[in-house]
């Protein structure tokens, strides 16, 4: 049908969408908080002080976690989450990981050390209470599925953040790039919609070597993955200065373990680069190579 030769029909359409145009003027409180809470960084810190002036999750957004396989997209995000959980409310769509080994890492993340009791490991549960849900699937899940989910998690739960880990099980062949483009349009729609902020992780091509630092355009997939997003986010581990460690030789110790590239802010403009390092009992990326793992507080549970 040429729209521009049916003029009822255009005059039809027209009508429905005039409902979407609205005086600007009435946007004027919005203009106000924009100034005064600040448009640009006004969202949910992440644990490390660096980065509260330069990177912050605001409800709206979908951010992409990438980088090279077995360089710690799950475990860095998993620690946003269980860190911030006092004041946020968090899903975690792991559909690559069994649920017990997710709870296993985020209990180290919340008590910051490797072997905390069982009392101490009920008394951290507790403070989930209302602030953590699991969907417990350990599958790929048909697209639509994902979508449902997440207009119920926010909807009738409440929840503020999601993570989906990752987008290779959520039913998308790998080179289907028009499906890609297709789901991830949706999830930008269902977190401008729900006034939340999806986290989507993916994988980079693989390169020559695994010390290179991958960029935003060796992200897998449609290139329209990371034109549509918020922002991307980048995590590398430092396997040069590891091999350095392992084999005895002199390393710097200001050098990072791992790093995260804010390679996109759409709505900042901001793009960095933060210097982070591995503390293995407590599966914590720290601010610096002395800093002291975070530990939940969970002395009011044990009251």
């Amino acid at each position: 049908m040429d729209l521009l030769k049916d003029k009822d029909f255009l005059d039809f359409l027209s009508v429905q969408e005039s409902q979407n145009i609205v005086p600007a003027y009435d946007f004027t409180e919005l203009a106000v908080q924009s100034f005064e809470e600040g448009e640009a960084m006004a969202g949910l810190q992440l644990p490390w002080p660096k980065t509260h002036e330069r990177f912050q999750l605001r409800k709206g957004e979908v951010t992409l976690w990438a980088g090279i396989n077995g360089h710690g997209k799950s475990q860095l995000l998993g620690q946003i989450c269980a860190l911030t959980l006092p004041v946020s409310k968090w899903l975690v769509a792991s559909l690559e990981m069994p649920v017990r080994a997710t709870l296993h890492r985020m209990v180290r993340q919340m008590a910051g050390f490797a072997n905390p009791s069982k009392t101490h490991i009920e008394s951290l549960m507790k403070t989930t209470d209302g602030q953590l849900w699991i969907y417990d699937q350990l599958d790929t899940i048909p697209a639509d599925r994902i979508i449902a989910m997440i207009h119920y998690a926010a909807t009738k739960l409440g929840i503020e953040n999601i993570i989906l880990d990752s987008l290779v099980k959520c039913g998308l062949g790998v080179d289907d790039y028009n499906a890609q483009k297709k789901f991830v349009d949706k999830l930008c729609w269902a977190a401008k919609t729900h006034n939340i902020h999806i986290h989507l992780v993916h994988h980079v091509r693989k390169s020559e070597r695994e010390g290179k630092v991958p960029d935003k355009f060796d992200i897998k997939g449609a290139g329209e993955i990371t034109d549509l997003v918020d922002n991307v986010c980048i995590i590398h581990r430092n396997k040069d200065k590891e091999a350095k460690i392992r084999e005895g030789k002199q390393f710097d110790k200001l050098e990072p373990d791992t790093s995260l590239i804010v390679a996109k802010q759409r709505h900042a403009g901001i793009e960095d680069r933060f210097a982070l390092y591995f503390h293995p009992d407590s599966q914590q990326f720290l601010s610096g190579p002395d800093a002291r793992p975070f530990q939940t507080d969970v002395r009011s549970e044990a009251a």
